[in-house]
């Protein structure tokens, strides 16, 4: 039972909160139109033609006639590590390369009325830590292994939204436009349990470390899936345009919360630990032989505590995860009949992860909720197109963020800061009919200090930043994009 009060809740709420890449505020992610993407993700004040602003804003669909179909990926290979104050040692981060794909699909039914369906994936990605797992829990110490396996090492989050659109040119300078936004999510999450702070089977609360037993020992390996959340929200947009060659648009995604059922499971992992002769087990239980070496793999064997009724036995847990709201607003100016330059601000309602409640299918475990005190963020993004002839457009820009954790959440799971980002692109008419555009973006994420334990609740957020903060968390990104677009 103490494992599950300790264990199960981590797993949920870390799962929840953390399974993140360190691409955008929170978990979010921005990259879903290469076109906009070469020219820092302004979209919402001037369309790509695309299809794309199924997501950057739906009013700008409005006004072309015919089909547009586009589909891409965004790749993004993430590098950086956490350096630990105590031991010097730097844990680098093994993820590989994630894709990020998008596909649109429009029909200008009108000159004025289109309509369209898009797929894209706005929260997600994840993080993966390196861990030899043939290795006993003595000989991963004794390797150096990264500390922070114990809140997770190997996670994800998908949250997909498949939206269809309409939108509709009220007049010549005014387009509006909205969308039904159905998600579909996924969570998974490893990490691994430790020993040290486990009850000793009949051994009246104490723990194995008043044995002697030291942090980070792991015994178990706990893994959480959880699939088939399901939630609807709304996507709204208007563009207008006050003056000839000045553009302004806003777009508003609601909040969208998912309902997830997770089953845990627990494996056990061989210690390779023995304990000396008249060790406090031996003492106490009967048929053990006080005055021999005990292996401590043999004591919990024999314990069972991986059946049914057990603490470590499969269990499920569920929590509610709410995909938070946004606000764009943008604006796009033309310099020349060549050069466009374009500006978006973008707020995230993140405070909405001030508390999460954990629910457990077992009644002996009482349910939870958690303190998380995320913050709202904004954005700034600045972009420039400039179209070099009819076959070649070029894009560059820079954009800035916040992060939405605060100090005493970062973790390996959102080891997340304050960015800077810069891109470039270059879209092809290869025919009047198709166009290839391809952008790259380099991310420089500010050095933030986190942790690599879990705390109990209640503790102030000052003691967890002054004691429990114990090295410094180090990344950036680069990310490749590439779509197609043809229209008949």
């Amino acid at each position: 039972m103490r494992v599950l009060g300790r264990l199960l809740p981590a797993l949920v709420v870390n799962l929840a909160l953390g399974a993140a890449d360190v691409r955008a505020q929170g978990f979010q992610v921005n990259e879903h139109g290469t076109c906009a993407q070469g020219r820092a993700g302004t979209g919402v004040a001037k369309s790509c033609g695309d299809g794309s602003a199924i997501w950057f804003n739906p009013a700008l669909l409005a006004g072309v006639r015919g089909w547009t179909v586009s589909f891409g990926t965004t790749l993004i290979a993430t590098t950086g590590g956490f350096t630990d104050d105590f031991t010097g040692r730097t844990t680098d981060l093994d993820n590989s390369p994630i894709p990020v794909p998008f596909f649109y699909a429009t029909y200008g039914i009108t000159e004025k009325l289109t309509a369209g369906f898009g797929l894209y994936v706005p929260y997600g990605l994840g993080t993966q830590w390196p861990l030899d797992t043939a290795l006993s829990a003595a000989e991963l110490e004794a390797s150096g292994a990264f500390a922070g396996r114990f809140l997770g090492y190997d996670n994800d989050l998908r949250s997909i939204y498949l939206q269809p659109t309409v939108a509709y040119r009220v007049a010549d300078w005014i387009n509006v436009g909205a969308g039904l936004t159905y998600v579909v999510g996924s969570v998974g999450l490893t990490q691994r349990a430790d020993l040290s702070g486990f009850a000793v089977p009949g051994g009246g609360g104490s723990t194995f470390a008043s044995l002697g037993i030291p942090p980070r020992t792991d015994f178990a390996n706990a893994n959480l899936d959880a699939s088939g959340a399901t939630g609807i929200g709304g996507h709204f947009g208007v563009s207008i345009e006050p003056l000839e060659g000045l553009r302004i648009g806003a777009r508003y995604m609601t909040q969208v919360t998912l309902d997830y059922d997770g089953q845990v499971t627990f494996d056990p992992v061989p210690t390779g630990i023995t304990l000396p002769p008249q060790n406090p087990i031996a003492l106490v239980t009967p048929g053990l032989d006080p005055t021999q070496p005990l292996p401590l793999d043999l004591v919990l064997f024999s314990a069972n505590l991986f059946t049914d009724g057990q603490p470590l036995a499969d269990s499920t847990g569920a929590t509610s995860i709410p995909m938070p709201q946004q606000f764009t607003l943008g604006v796009a100016y033309d310099v020349s009949p060549r050069l466009t330059l374009l500006g978006d601000w973008q707020w995230v309602n993140w405070s909405v992860f001030d508390t999460l409640t954990i629910d457990f299918a077992n009644d002996a475990t009482p349910d939870l909720t958690l303190v998380q005190n995320y913050r709202n963020t904004s954005a700034l993004r600045f972009g420039a197109e400039y179209v070099l002839n009819p076959n070649w457009t070029l894009r560059g820009g820079y954009l800035w963020h916040q992060g939405a954790s605060p100090p005493e959440t970062v973790t390996p799971l959102l080891p997340e800061g304050k960015r800077n980002e810069f891109t470039g692109g270059v879209g092809i008419n290869i025919s009047p009919m198709l166009r290839l555009d391809l952008a790259y973006q380099y991310i420089a994420q500010q050095k933030r200090r986190g942790r690599v334990v879990e705390y109990p609740v209640g503790t102030p957020p000052d003691v967890v930043i002054n004691s429990l903060n114990s090295g410094l968390y180090e990344f950036d990104g680069h990310l490749l994009g590439g779509t197609i677009t043809v229209r008949f």
